[in-house]
């Protein structure tokens, strides 16, 4: 009979180790996650994924006009707004139309394609939230709207707070 190899002792862990409740950034994350993965599995029928609805939303109701506009508006980098763009504009949802004053600046439009499509997309955004929001009464709803808004106006005091003044050094 062979000798044993020594191995050593693992640690033993309660079989009901005490968890810290998530965070409330990793409970946001998870939202966020939940609602884009089902976004992503519902909108695939039509060709588009949740980031490339939300940039044809964003763009349909006026809340941006250019992938500048949109970067800021949507908190993705250059690179990922250029890729949905050319995407969208691949499938004939979106066009690129030139500044006529100054031709370095491109404006984004919905075509009309993106147009005739969005009600659908909307109808599977709007059906993805409620099934998240499922159990909630509308007090519960307004109150965690209330508690949104209330955070990003923090954080948008916060930054107005730390910006420098035109011209100023640090």
């Amino acid at each position: 009979m062979s000798p044993r190899p020594a191995t050593r002792a693992e640690p033993r862990l309660p079989a009901h180790a005490p968890q810290e409740a998530p965070s409330i950034s990793r409970l946001l994350a998870l939202a966020r996650g939940s609602l884009l993965s089902r976004m992503d599995a519902e909108l695939e029928r039509y060709g588009v994924n949740a980031m490339q609805f939300g940039v044809l939303k964003n763009l349909a109701e006026g809340a941006g006009q250019t992938a500048a506009d949109l970067c800021r508006l949507m908190s993705y980098d250059t690179g990922a707004m250029t890729r949905i763009v050319d995407q969208l504009e691949r499938r004939g949802l979106v066009q690129r139309e030139r500044c006529r004053e100054d031709r370095r600046v491109v404006f984004l439009r919905v075509s009309p394609q993106g147009r005739a499509q969005l009600p659908r997309l909307r109808t599977v955004g709007e059906r993805v939230l409620e099934a998240h929001l499922a159990g909630f009464t509308p007090a519960e709803i307004d109150a965690f709207k209330g508690y949104l808004g209330r955070m990003i106006d923090n954080g948008q005091a916060q930054a107005d707070n730390h910006q420098l003044p035109a011209g100023g050094k640090s």
